[in-house]
Order: C-alpha cells, then sequence, then structure tokens
C-alpha cells in the first residue's frame, strides 16, 4: 500500500508524516524506517524509528541521489529487514532533485515493492491539486 501526503511546498507536509511515523510506534508490530534528506527532522523522530539520511549515499560531487538507486538502496534495506512495516519517504523529489511530474517510474516501482514486501509506503508529494500528476492519482485511491 502507498498513501500520499500532498500539498504545495510549505502547507506542513514534514509535520504530518513525522506525527504520522511517531504514533505508528505505538501500534507497529514491526520495525518502522524514515528515510529524509536532512538530519534537521532526526530528534523530532521518535528513538524506536529507524532514521536514514538519503544525504550519505551521494557520490563525491553527485548533487542528487540516482532513481535506480534509491530504489536499489530500499530494496535492500527491506532484503536485510523482513521486519519492516512501516517506510515513510520524506521529499523523494529532492532526493532525485526531479520534478514530481518525471517521477512516475519511482512511484511505480515503490507500489511493485510495497505489494512484493507487503510493507506500507507513506510518502510526501510536494506538489497543489491543478498540477498533480495524472498517475499519482491512483495511489490518492488507495489511502
Amino acid at each position: 500500500m502507498i498513501k500520499l501526503i500532498t500539498g504545495s511546498k510549505g502547507t506542513g507536509k514534514t509535520k504530518i508524516i513525522i506525527n504520522m511515523a511517531n504514533d505508528n510506534v505505538e501500534t507497529a508490530k514491526g520495525d518502522i524506517v524514515f528515510l529524509t534528506d536532512t538530519d534537521r527532522y532526526m530528534y523530532s523522530l521518535r528513538y524506536q524509528i529507524r532514521v536514514i539520511n538519503t544525504e550519505s549515499l551521494k557520490r563525491a560531487g553527485q548533487s542528487a541521489v540516482d532513481e535506480r538507486e534509491l530504489i536499489g538502496f530500499i530494496r535492500g534495506i527491506l532484503a536485510g529487514n523482513h521486519d519492516i512495516e512501516s517506510f515513510y519517504i520524506d521529499g523523494a523529489h529532492r532526493m532525485l532533485a526531479r520534478p514530481v511530474a518525471e517521477m512516475e517510474d519511482f512511484f511505480t516501482d515503490i507500489y511493485n515493492i510495497a505489494k512484493h514486501t507487503d510493507t506500507r509506503f507513506i510518502l510526501t508529494v510536494s506538489e497543489n491539486e491543478e498540477n498533480f500528476p495524472e498517475f499519482l492519482k491512483k495511489y490518492q485511491a488507495e489511502e
């Protein structure tokens, strides 16, 4: 399953996803991972949540994480820990330095990973209603 937290920049999506992850600790039967591109929120998340900053994935001189590398990294995390129940991703578009409208393959990959691993993915999407990509609408229907 994929759940999207949507809205334009500055609408509080990060606060919402942090609160969701923290609340999830109370009911989770498995592990929780929070993927972000900054250490800024590390102390806002409960200690039971595994926080990973994708800045460490960049190679020297690289301005963004490559999409294939990020998907491979996510698959690797899940392969190494079958107990991951929820995977929160805050700002995948920032990690990849791409507009959301160009990320259809990324969301398709995440959907397929979720389907085959029974992992729940919660992602922030910085896009307002009038520019919301058609391919993401099917994931909104899942919520």
